[in-house]
C-alpha cells in the first residue's frame, strides 16, 4: 500500500484517463506556453496599430437609391412592363456595377474622380433599396461621388424607359404611313371609272378597314407618347448622401483589439500544437497513460534560478548535497516512506534503480534515498552496479578502483574488506559496496550466480534495504541482468527530458524479464516559477511542511566537485540530490 496520494493534489491512477477533457491540464499547456502566447499577442496588436495609424484617414458617403415598379406609373392600363422585384433589384446592382456608368461619374467630377478609393454598391436587406456608398480621403468627394452615381444612375434608367416607349410610338407611327399608301392606292382604284362595280364595294371595304387600322395604331403610338412623359424610370433617388464628419477608416483600436484576439486563438493552438509534438514525459497523466498501472512513488524537485520573470531551470546543475531542511529533502522523505509502505506483505530488500537513458539521476537518487532510509533507522546497502561509469560512491568521498563489487566477485577481495561503512552527522551509519575495477564484461559480471550469491550474502547479513544503483536499461543489458536478482525496480524519468517512448519501451522490457516495478520516480520537478503549475504538485509533503533540522557549526558549502563537496556536506549531515 503506498501514501495516500490525495494529498499530492494529483490524480490517481485509477481516476480518468488524460484522453478525457481536463482544464487543469489545458490551463497548465497554455501557462507554460504563456511567453509564446504573449509575445505573439503583443506583436500583433502592436503591429496592427501601428500599421493602422499611419494609414490615411478615409471618409464614407452612402446615397440611396429605390427600384420602382414601372407599372406602377403607367396612365394606360393597357400599356404594362413584366417585372420580378428581385430580379430588378439584382439587374439593377450589376448595372451601376457597370464600367460605362463609372467612366459617367469620372467624367461628372472631373479631376476629383482621382481621389475616389472605392465604390461599394448592395442591396438594402430584403428590400428594394441599393446603396451606393463612395470612399475617399475627402469628404467633399466621397459625398459628391455617391450623389453624382446615384443621380446618373437614375437619369439614364429613365432614359432607357422613355426611350422604350418612343421607339414603339414611333415604330406604331412607321406603321400607320404604310397604310397611308394603301388607302392612296385604293382611292386611285376606287377613282377609276373603269372598275367593275362589283369590285367597288370589296375596294370600299377594305378602305374603310384600314382606316379603322391606321387610326387605332395612331392611338397607341399616342399613349406610348404619354407614358414616355409621365414615367420617370424603374429607379428613384430616395436618400441624398450627407457630408461625412468623421473618418470611418482607420481604426487602430479596433484593428488592434481584433488581431490581438486572432493572435491569442493563434498562440493558444500553436501551444496545443506544441504540446503534441512534444515526446518529454512531463505530467503524472503521462506516466500513467504509458506505465498502464504502475504507479508515481515520488517526485524529487530541482532548483528554479533567477529571478522574478527570468527564472529558469536548472536540470543539469552539478551533483551536491543538500541541506536536512530543503524542499529536496522532504521529497526523498516521502519517496522512501512509499517504498517501505510498497513492501508491506512483500520482500523488497534489493531494489533495483535504473531508468532509460544515462545523465537521468539514478546515482543521485540512490544515495539521497539510501541516506533518508537510514536516517530513519533501516540498515541500507548501496550496490554500486554500474560497471561503466560509476558514480555513487563519489557522493561519499570512495574510491571504486582498488577493491570493489568487481573484486568481490572475481575473489580478489572478501565482501568485509570491499564494503564501505560511511557515517552520518547524526551518528546513523550506512553501507556502500563500490563498483570496483571496471571489468570489459560488465553484463556478464553482473548477471553471474556470484552476484547472486553476494547479494544473498548481504540480505543475510541484516540490510533491511540493498539499493542496487545500475547503468540506463535501453543502451546496455546491465540492468536487465540485474533485475533478476533484484525484489523489484525503481525507474526514474527525468521530467522533461526523458522521451515517452523510451519510458514506455523500459517498462515493457522490465515486465518481460518479470521484474517486479515498484514504481516510477519522475526526477527534476519544478516547485517554482510558472513551469510548476504546468508539471503539478509533485514535491511530496514538502510544499505545506518545512522541518528545520540543527545544523553543526561547519558552515562549509555544500556545492563544489562531487568527492570532496559530498565529504563535507555529510559532515554537516546533509542529503545528496540534484538540486
Amino acid at each position: 500500500m503506498l501514501i495516500d496520494m490525495k494529498v499530492l493534489d494529483v490524480p490517481l491512477a485509477n481516476e480518468p484517463e488524460a484522453t478525457e477533457l481536463d482544464l487543469r491540464r489545458v490551463w497548465a499547456i497554455v501557462w507554460l506556453r504563456a511567453p509564446l502566447i504573449i509575445a505573439l499577442v503583443v506583436i500583433a496588436v502592436a503591429g496592427t496599430y501601428a500599421y493602422s495609424s499611419f494609414q490615411t484617414d478615409l471618409y464614407q458617403a452612402t446615397a440611396k437609391i429605390s427600384v420602382v415598379d414601372p407599372n406602377a406609373q403607367a396612365v394606360f392600363n393597357g400599356v404594362q412592363i413584366r417585372v420580378d422585384p428581385k430580379r430588378e433589384v439584382d439587374t439593377q446592382i450589376q448595372l451601376l456595377r457597370s464600367p460605362d456608368l463609372r467612366r459617367a461619374v469620372d467624367e461628372n467630377l472631373g479631376g476629383d474622380a482621382l481621389e475616389i478609393s472605392s465604390i461599394t454598391v448592395s442591396s438594402v436587406g430584403s428590400t428594394d433599396l441599393i446603396s451606393i456608398t463612395v470612399s475617399s480621403p475627402s469628404p467633399q468627394v466621397a459625398q459628391a461621388g455617391a450623389n453624382a452615381m446615384a443621380e446618373l444612375f437614375v437619369k439614364q434608367r429613365r432614359a432607357q424607359v422613355t426611350g422604350s416607349f418612343t421607339d414603339r410610338a414611333d415604330e406604331l407611327r412607321s406603321k400607320a404611313r404604310e397604310i397611308d399608301a394603301e388607302i392612296a392606292k385604293l382611292d386611285g382604284q376606287l377613282a377609276d371609272r373603269g372598275t367593275p362595280a362589283t369590285l367597288v364595294d370589296v375596294l370600299r371595304s377594305q378602305r374603310s378597314a384600314l382606316v379603322v387600322q391606321q387610326a387605332d395604331l395612331r392611338t397607341r403610338a399616342t399613349q406610348f407618347d404619354v407614358e414616355a412623359a409621365t414615367r420617370s424610370g424603374a429607379s428613384e433617388v430616395s436618400q441624398t448622401a450627407t457630408l461625412p464628419t468623421s473618418p470611418y477608416s482607420p481604426t487602430p483600436r479596433r484593428d488592434a483589439s481584433l488581431a490581438g484576439v486572432l493572435a491569442l486563438l493563434l498562440g493558444i493552438g500553436l501551444a496545443f500544437l506544441l504540446d503534441r509534438l512534444d515526446n518529454g514525459v512531463r505530467t503524472l497523466e503521462d506516466v500513467e497513460n504509458i506505465s498502464k498501472g504502475v504507479p508515481v512513488i515520488g517526485g524529487i524537485p530541482i532548483a528554479v534560478r533567477g529571478e522574478k520573470g527570468s527564472r529558469r531551470i536548472d536540470r543539469h546543475s552539478q551533483r551536491m548535497l543538500v541541506p536536512l531542511d530543503s524542499l529536496a529533502a522532504e521529497a526523498y522523505r516521502a519517496l522512501a516512506s512509499n517504498l517501505r509502505f510498497s513492501a508491506l506483505g512483500a520482500k523488497r530488500t534489493r531494489i533495483l534503480v535504473t531508468s532509460s537513458e544515462g545523465s537521468e539521476g539514478k546515482s543521485t537518487v540512490t544515495a539521497n534515498l539510501a541516506i533518508v532510509l537510514a536516517e530513519s533507522g533501516q540498515r541500507v546497502v548501496i550496490v554500486s552496479g554500474d560497471l561503466r561509469k560509476p558514480t555513487v560512491e563519489s557522493f561519499f568521498g570512495l574510491d571504486s578502483k582498488e577493491s570493489g563489487l568487481t573484486s568481490v566477485l572475481l575473489g580478489d577481495h572478501t565482501l568485509d574488506d570491499a564494503v564501505k561503512p560511511v557515517v552520518l552527522a547524526s551518528g546513523r551509519r550506512l553501507a556502500v559496496l563500490p563498483a570496483g575495477p571496471l571489468p570489459q564484461n560488465p553484463a556478464e559480471i553482473v548477471g553471474s550466480a556470484a552476484m547472486g550469491s553476494l547479494l544473498d550474502r548481504l540480505e543475510a547479513a541484516g540490510a533491511d534495504f540493498i539499493l542496487i544503483d545500475s547503468p540506463p536499461l535501453l543502451p546496455v543489458a546491465d540492468s536487465l541482468a540485474l533485475s533478476q536478482f533484484a525484489d523489484g525496480a525503481v525507474v526514474l524519468c527525468l521530467v522533461g527530458e526523458t522521451p515517452r517512448n523510451h519510458l514506455r519501451e523500459t517498462l515493457e522490457r522490465l515486465q518481460q524479464v518479470n521484474t517486479h516495478i515498484i514504481g516510477v520516480v519522475l526526477n527534476g520537478v519544478p516547485t517554482k516559477g510558472r513551469y510548476s503549475r504546468y508539471y503539478g504538485a509533485y514535491s511530496y509533503g514538502a510544499s505545506s511542511y518545512q522541518y528545520k533540522y540543527s545544523q553543526p557549526s561547519d558552515p562549509a558549502s555544500s556545492s563544489g566537485d562531487s568527492g570532496s563537496g559530498s565529504k563535507r556536506a555529510s559532515k554537516r549531515g546533509s542529503l545528496t540530490g540534484p538540486v
